[in-house]
This record gives structure tokens, sequence and C-alpha cells, in this order.
């Protein structure tokens, strides 16, 4: 069963709401390539995870809050489609989920203003300019909302870190085990502990509540980013949409190729590879990676996280959307 159905979400009315954001920006014309462009990745459909996380996130506070947090939610859901406009340019990707990527359908610097453009309009959207609700009129925000909503706003910056970080060190293989993991904290732990946060406030849960949700998130997001990772090098391209070792191939280092890096043997031939490597030392280097202990390492590191996030869903023991939490830690990590 899909998340959403499990947990109660219709993503349907939610994907209306996504394409309101942009058809109701009056500044943009009706033929205009960002337009059609936008609306093509919303069509393209998606898990919505991180929006289903912001729902889940507000039943730990009050109910009667349900514009606010689908405002959150998209909002979050924008700045996420975004982000992988940007890591689609970065990895140099053609296809996503299937498709051709935004850069590969327009160019880099069209697919670089879109990506930058729906930032934008989702941060104006959500503070409530024209347009910003879903009858097209304005409405005045609180200063609590304000705050949400500039600290939402900041979350953009640490991602973007996370990106420049991930290019700054390609083929960098003396990247340390704590720049890994800010890297992978910045990519993708933050913004699923600031779905699960964002929404419970929202619904105007208590500080406490919405900071062990965070803290929840955060140890989830890495635990899922240390799993996909370990797919690079563990599951075949049929499975994952993308070659075996894409990430190596694009010079990202990480867990497996850092753990690898410690046996003498194989450290060398890692060390050797470039962004002009031939493919038959890449292909040579990654079999390695893969029938090496570097799996089991990195494995018994991701299940540390997650055994830390389960450990956590007992501290909402008498929530009764504990459940809901406890279906989102089987989706991610089953």
């Amino acid at each position: 069963m899909n998340l959403h159905n499990r947990i109660g979400v219709d993503l349907a009315s939610f994907d209306r709401l996504l394409r309101e954001v942009v058809s109701s920006d009056r500044d943009l014309p009706p033929s205009s390539v960002v337009l059609s462009s936008v609306m093509d990745l919303i069509n393209a459909g998606g898990k919505r995870l991180r929006p289903l996380m912001v729902v889940l996130g507000s039943r730990f506070g009050e109910s009667g809050h349900e514009p606010a947090v689908m405002k959150t939610a998209v909002l979050l859901e924008y700045l996420h489609m975004a982000s992988l406009v940007h890591d689609d340019i970065i990895d140099q990707s053609d296809m996503r989920r299937g498709r051709p990527t935004l850069h590969e359908t327009t160019d880099v610097q069209t697919a670089v203003h879109i990506g930058n453009y729906m930032i934008a309009r989702a941060i104006e959207w959500a503070a409530g300019h024209p347009g910003g609700d879903p009858d097209g009129s304005s409405e005045d925000v609180s200063e609590d909302e304000a705050y949400r909503l500039a600290e939402l706003a900041a979350l953009v910056t640490e991602l973007c870190m996370g990106e420049y970080d991930q290019l700054h060190h390609r083929f960098d293989f003396g990247l340390t085990m704590e720049q890994y993991l800010e890297k992978t904290r910045c990519k993708t732990a933050l913004l699923m502990a600031h779905c699960l946060k964002a929404g419970a406030e929202a619904a105007h849960a208590d500080a406490g509540t919405a900071e062990r949700l965070f803290q929840f998130g955060e140890s989830l997001g890495m635990a899922f980013q240390i799993q996909d990772d370990l797919l690079d090098f563990t599951k075949p391209k049929e499975a994952i949409g993308k070659p075996a070792g894409a990430d190596l191939r694009n010079g990202n280092i990480t867990l497996p190729v850092l753990y690898a890096l410690n046996d003498p043997a194989l450290a060398p031939k890692i060390r050797q590879l470039g962004p002009h490597s031939a493919a038959a030392d890449m292909d040579d280097v990654i079999q390695r990676i893969a029938a090496s202990g570097a799996i089991e390492q990195s494995e018994e590191f991701a299940r540390s996280y997650a055994e830390h996030a389960r450990r956590m869903i007992g501290d909402f023991a008498d929530h009764p959307a504990q459940r809901d939490l406890q279906a989102l830690l089987h989706y991610f990590l089953p």
C-alpha cells in the first residue's frame, strides 16, 4: 500500500494546489516555458513524501489549522522539486523517473532559472501575496507564521550548501567522515526533519513535540540517504533507474567509498579515479567496492540511525498519530 493511502491523505487535492501556485501568478504569461515546465514537473507525479510528512507532523498538533498546514506542505514540495532540478544539472542526469530531465527538454540556463523561480514563487505564494491562496486573494500573515516561513526559506540556503559541498568535493578522496555526514544532513536529512517540524508548528503543536519530530526526521533522513548511497553499489540499473555506481562516476564520495578507502589493497585503485577515468577502470572499482566489507559497514551505520529513529517513536506512545510515524519509518526503512 502507498504511504498516502496508509496514512489517509488525498494527493489529488494536494496536486491541484501545487498547480494553483504557478497558474495564479499574474506575472507569468500563459505561453511561458516556465509555466509549461513547472506544470509538466507537477503532472509527472511523484510520491509527494515531503508534503505527506508535513501532514503527518500536523497530526501532533491541534485540528482546525488545515490551510496553514497545506500552505506549508506546498512550499516544502516546491523547494524539494526545485532542488531536484538543480541536482539533475549538477549530476548531469538526463533522466528522472523514466522521463527526460528539465535541462534536457529545455537547456541548462533555462532549467536553472525555472528552479530559482519555483523557490521564489512558492515563498511569495506561501507568504500570502496576491495569488497566495487558492481563490487568488491575499491575506495577512501572523508574526508567528512569518517567522516560520522565514525559517523554511532559510532552509534553501542549507540545501544549496549540501549540493555545493557535494560539487566542491567531487573526486575528493580526502573527504572526512564528518564532512560526509554534514553534506548528507544538509542535502537530505534536514528537509525531512523540517517537514515534520513545520507541519507540527503549523498545527500549533508544543515546541517540545515539534523538536522531537525534527530529531526523528533527521535520523530517518540520515538512514534513508545512506541506504540510497548503498543502492548505487547493490542494485542493478533497472532497479534504481541509473547506471550502477553512478555516484562514484560523477565523483560523489559516499559512505561505501569512504569505508573502502580504509582497505589498503583497494584504496590506491579508488584514488586513481578522476573525471576522465576510463569506463573499464570505473567498472572495476565499483565491482570491487560492491564485493568489499564497505557495504556491510555502511549498512551497519545506516542501522544505527534507523534504530535511533525507531527508539524515538516511543516518545510519542501516548499520541494517536504514533502509528503514522511507525508507517513512515516502515516505508523508508522496511
